[in-house]
């Protein structure tokens, strides 16, 4: 009976060894223990080379000196309303006018037009507009979408500074 357990035991381990002859790296643990880890260092590798070849446009580059002037733009805000300035803006293709509808100073001779997309850099448009007549500004503004826009509209000689979020359509004016 010793000598059928003996036989029996050592059929098992023979048995065991024929059929655990594979090799390591085809195991399904084996491939999974590095697997998990190796395609984490792949996405950290990838997200962060992303991080450091992209610039965020949204960002202003110099956002301490925009803070420090930021009262002095508030007193231009302020002025604007101060001298009831009432502007008509129409835009026809690459021409840009501005009419000053009603103000207590006389009008200056610049004004400037900037136009801001709120998502998109590219679609941001600035114009300088010439007095043409009492009160009537023209200039050159390069081709826009219909599409909404933070507007400024500022005269430095004079100090003040109008600005509204509008929704801008070709061919048809809006007051400011």
């Amino acid at each position: 009976m010793h000598q059928h357990l003996a036989d029996y035991s050592l059929m098992l381990i023979v048995d065991t060894m024929t059929t655990d002859n594979r090799p390591w790296y085809k195991e399904p643990y084996v491939l999974m223990l590095i697997g998990v880890p190796l395609s984490s260092v792949i996405m950290g590798i990838f997200f962060i080379s992303l991080a450091v070849n992209t610039k965020d446009t949204l960002v202003r580059d110099n956002y301490y000196k925009d803070g420090l002037a930021i009262n002095q733009e508030m007193k231009w805000d302020k002025k604007s309303v101060e001298l009831d300035i009432e502007l008509s803006v129409l835009i026809e293709g690459n021409n840009a006018s501005i009419a000053i509808n009603k103000s207590r100073q006389t009008p200056p001779t610049t004004l400037t037009l900037k136009l801001s997309h709120p998502t998109l850099k590219e679609k941001d448009r600035d114009a300088f507009l010439q007095h043409s007549q009492k009160g009537n500004y023209k200039g050159f503004i390069d081709n826009l979408e219909d599409s909404r826009y933070y507007i400024m509209v500022e005269s430095i000689e004079q100090q003040w500074r109008i600005r509204k979020s509008v929704h801008i359509t070709q061919g048809s004016a809006f007051l400011l």
